[in-house]
């Protein structure tokens, strides 16, 4: 005869429920704020090319192309396994005017800081935003506005 034995584990409930401190209050809520802006930067953004379109636009290669943003001379965007270009940044098969000096002004490896500044409304641009300025031929304003945004109390 076989004898089976069973084992009760008893859990004890935690007596009262713990609160996050301030501090993971605040993390939280700004991480929030910044997946919103992200988004709200996405929805801005318009269309995207991908890589092969670009090189079609350009009359470039893949490689050239990747060159030119590893150079800071294009936006490039991660999304999800892909990279992926606005299509804001080009103009009748070129590179917008301006946009390279902007990129290189910036002095930022993150495509998403290049980004909240080219779309983000400004009240040193009437309320407009960078793009705008560029596409109407206002490249000195961006570019001089470019050199200052990052660089906050010098």
């Amino acid at each position: 005869m076989r004898s089976t034995k069973r084992t009760q584990i008893f859990v004890a409930a935690p007596k009262r429920i713990s609160v996050p401190d301030p501090t993971e209050q605040k993390l939280y809520k700004a991480r929030e704020r910044g997946r919103k802006r992200l988004v709200e930067l996405w929805k801005a953004t318009g269309p995207v090319l991908e890589i092969r379109e670009v090189c079609r636009l350009l009359g470039a290669t893949q490689k050239t192309v990747r060159e030119m943003v590893d150079r800071h001379q294009l936006l490039a965007l991660a999304k999800g396994r892909n990279t992926v270009f606005p299509a804001f940044q080009f103009n009748n098969g070129t590179v917008l005017r301006g946009i390279l000096e902007v990129l290189e002004a910036l002095e930022t490896n993150s495509g998403y800081v290049v980004l909240a500044f080219l779309l983000s409304r400004n009240p040193d641009f009437d309320n407009k935003n960078a793009v705008d300025l560029l596409q109407a031929g206002d490249v000195e304003t961006v570019i001089s506005e470019a050199r200052g945004f990052l660089r906050h109390g010098t």
